[in-house]
C-alpha cells in the first residue's frame, strides 16, 4: 500500500535526521523525476528539480549548505499526489555562488523568482529544514499571498543560542561558546553558513506570518538544557503545533480548502507577541 502524503512528509524527520553527514550517506535516486534544470533567477543560477503534477507546489529546503538530493527519500510519495519542488540555493549543491550576498533574505528572494520562472500552481506548501526553515520563514513574510502552508522541521528559534547562555554553565557553557565562535563565520561572509547572524536578525525583522496552516516537527530526542532554552525563548509565542496530533495531510487539506488550522493574529516571525 502506498504511503500517504502524510506518512511521507511526516518522515522528512526521520530521513533528514538520520543523515548526519549528507556527504557519506547513500541517497537513492528519485525515480520520478519529471525535470531537472538551472535557471537563471538574477544575479546567480539555482539547479532545481521539479516532480509530479497539480496544486498545491511542495517547496523543500534543505538545511545550510546540504544538496537537494537529500529528498530524494521522501519525493516519490508526495509527486504521487501533487506538484514537488527540490532545489540548492546559491553556493549549495550544483549551484553556484552567484553574484549576491547569501544570506536569508536574498535566499528568499532568489525562491521567488525561481518560482515565477518555473511557473508552479499555487499555492505553496513551503518545507524547511534546520536552517532552511529560517528561509521558510522568511520567504512566507514575504510573499504571503502565495504560501498556503508553512512546515518548519527542525529549525532552531533565532534566540534559542542566546537563551542558552543564560541557562547553561561550566563545561556546557564553554562548549556553546566555542559553537558561537564556529557559527561566525568568514569576515567578510561568502557562503550562507557565514551569513546566519544577519540571517537571524533578518528573521527577527521580518513581517508577521498569515493566518495559514503551520506546523511544527522536531526529533523525539531533546535534552533538559536543550528544552530549557525552547522553551524561555518561545515562551510567549504558542506556535508550536503537537506532530503527535497534528498530521501534514492535514496542512496539505487545508491548505487546498484555503482553511487554517492553527494559528495566531499577530504571531511575527522571531519577534514576541
Amino acid at each position: 500500500m502506498k504511503r500517504s502524503l502524510l506518512a511521507s512528509l511526516f518522515l522528512l524527520g526521520t530521513v533528514v535526521n538520520g543523515q548526519t553527514a549528507v556527504e557519506r550517506a547513500r541517497i537513492p535516486d528519485a525515480s520520478i523525476k519529471k525535470m531537472e534544470k538551472l535557471v537563471d533567477v538574477g544575479g546567480g543560477k539555482l539547479d532545481c528539480t521539479v516532480y509530479g503534477e497539480g496544486s498545491p507546489t511542495i517547496v523543500l529546503l534543505s538545511g545550510g549548505r546540504a544538496p537537494q538530493v537529500y529528498w530524494n527519500p521522501v519525493v516519490p510519495d508526495i509527486a504521487e499526489k501533487t506538484t514537488v519542488l527540490t532545489y540548492d540555493r546559491a553556493g549549495c549543491g550544483k549551484s553556484p555562488l552567484g553574484d549576491q550576498p547569501a544570506h536569508g533574505m536574498q535566499s528568499a528572494r532568489d525562491l521567488d523568482a525561481l518560482l515565477r520562472e518555473l511557473d508552479l500552481p499555487k499555492p505553496y506548501v513551503v518545507v524547511g529544514h534546520s536552517y532552511g526553515g529560517k528561509i521558510a520563514r522568511l520567504f512566507t513574510s514575504l510573499y504571503p499571498e502565495d504560501v498556503g502552508g508553512l512546515i518548519l522541521e527542525d529549525t532552531q528559534h533565532e534566540d534559542v543560542l542566546e537563551e542558552e547562555r543564560k541557562i547553561l554553565k561550566g563545561e556546557d557553557l564553554q562548549i556553546l561558546e566555542g559553537m558561537l565562535v564556529m557559527m561566525k563565520g568568514r569576515d567578510p561572509p561568502v557562503t550562507e553558513i557565514d551569513y546566519i547572524g544577519i540571517t537571524a536578525e533578518q528573521v527577527r525583522k521580518s513581517r508577521p506570518l498569515p493566518e495559514i496552516p503551520f506546523l511544527v516537527i522536531s526529533s523525539g530526542k531533546r535534552t533538559k538544557s536543550a528544552l530549557l532554552c525552547a522553551a524561555a525563548s518561545m515562551k510567549n509565542e504558542h506556535c508550536v503545533s503537537n506532530s503527535a496530533q497534528l498530521s501534514i495531510q492535514r496542512i496539505w487539506y487545508c491548505t487546498a480548502q484555503r482553511r487554517t488550522v492553527e494559528t495566531r493574529r499577530n504571531l511575527r516571525c522571531g519577534s514576541r507577541t
